[in-house]
């Protein structure tokens, strides 16, 4: 049984990272941050579809940088991949970003907000960040996504973030929210 759940959800997990990739407008030359990369599927479908972008991953598990680094080895190897491990409130890039991504995630930041605002410096004027969550906590129903959107576009907004988007998706077990946001430039 325990295989047949990873399955289902490993499918589910790649609508959820498409949707979420798709919302971002990559560009050739985009440099582009994942926070919490996990085993690094996000990360190669990026790569397979933008060789002309790099890519940088911050996630506070040491095993999940092991498996994102073996099935993202070729493209670490070329200098277009770079894994971090730590928390994304204590990540200090040498470079800015076009774009910042998250898929079921944010819900694990202990200072979202402190971290949103330190995402916001690391973006470049004009970047963008896309934030995707599908709530997977017990008892978890479509009310509770809607309710984690309302929190994570009003966290963004503190933050300073404008144009915020919030877009809901059905996808097994539960829907699924995500919020998109704006670093505007400066008038």
């Amino acid at each position: 049984m325990g295989k047949v759940a990873g399955l289902i959800m490993f499918f589910e997990n790649r609508k959820i990272n498409h949707w979420t990739i798709s919302q971002l407008g990559l560009e050739k030359g985009d440099r582009i941050l994942e926070v919490g990369y996990g085993p690094g599927y996000a990360i190669r479908s990026i790569m397979k579809q933008n060789r002309q972008v790099f890519l940088d991953g911050v996630d506070l598990s040491r095993d999940m940088k092991t498996e994102a680094t073996k099935r993202n080895q070729p493209f670490i190897e070329m200098g277009r991949i770079q894994l971090y491990t730590g928390d994304v409130y204590d990540f200090r890039p040498r470079h800015k970003y076009n774009k910042v991504f998250s898929v079921n995630n944010y819900p694990l930041w202990e200072r979202p907000v402190q971290s949103l605002k330190h995402l916001y410096e690391m973006l470049e004027d004009g970047g963008r960040i896309v934030l995707t969550v599908q709530p997977r906590e017990e008892g978890s129903v479509d009310q509770t996504a809607v309710l984690l959107g309302k929190k994570i576009s009003q966290d963004l907004y503190i933050a300073g973030f404008k144009d915020i988007v919030q877009g809901f998706k059905k996808v097994r077990p539960v829907l699924t929210v995500s919020v998109s946001a704006q670093k505007n430039k400066p008038a």
